[in-house]
């Protein structure tokens, strides 16, 4: 009996001074920090949702805005065009806003037309050329969107410049676009 209380005390004792060393141990172990972290300012890729790319902004404060991305491809798989899309404020029906970039030798007096069901059709400008590509900066509606978020592919139709009477269509994939334009951050005006 003596023994086994000596055994039960030397136990406890052990826990005790085992917790109380973790613990003061624990205050200085460091946890380490991601080398993957970008720097402030710099952009990141966040999240693939399907076959959107959610690429976000660092901030200081942790509130880094997010916009979705998808690189098109025709049907030999070669990059035709790149689309970023954003939320905006619904302010008089416009609920996201998008940049479609296309390549430079697209003819600029055809619009880009982008057919979200076989009853919608819509044709936009072109708003600018840089060294990237020509730019189209489109609105959506809080219904384009609906489309986009029960549809399954949106079809985009560009002119090359050596062949406008041949109009060039390309699919842009709307698998996972839900759920990134869940994450993607609202802009304000």
């Amino acid at each position: 009996m003596y023994i086994k209380s000596i055994i039960k005390a030397t136990i406890v004792y052990i826990l005790i001074t085992s917790v109380v060393s973790a613990q003061a141990e624990s205050d200085s172990l460091s946890l380490g920090s991601s080398v993957d972290l970008p720097d402030i300012g710099e952009p990141y890729l966040a999240e693939k949702l399907g076959d959107w790319s959610l690429r976000c902004v660092r901030m200081q404060d942790g509130n880094d805005p997010c916009e979705m991305n998808q690189l098109l491809l025709n049907a030999e798989r070669q990059p035709m065009s790149e689309i970023s899309l954003f939320r905006l404020p619904a302010i008089q029906g416009v609920v996201a806003g998008a940049n479609i970039i296309v390549p430079l030798e697209t003819l600029l007096t055809s619009p880009l037309i982008i057919s979200f069901s076989a009853e919608t059709r819509k044709q936009y400008p072109y708003s600018f050329c840089n060294e990237v590509g020509c730019v189209a900066r489109i609105g959506f509606t809080s219904e384009e969107v609906d489309l986009m978020k029960n549809g399954s592919v949106a079809n985009i139709t560009v002119s090359h410049i050596s062949r406008p009477n041949q109009p060039i269509t390309f699919g842009m994939s709307l698998k996972g676009f839900t759920a990134a334009y869940s994450r993607t951050s609202v802009i304000a005006r």
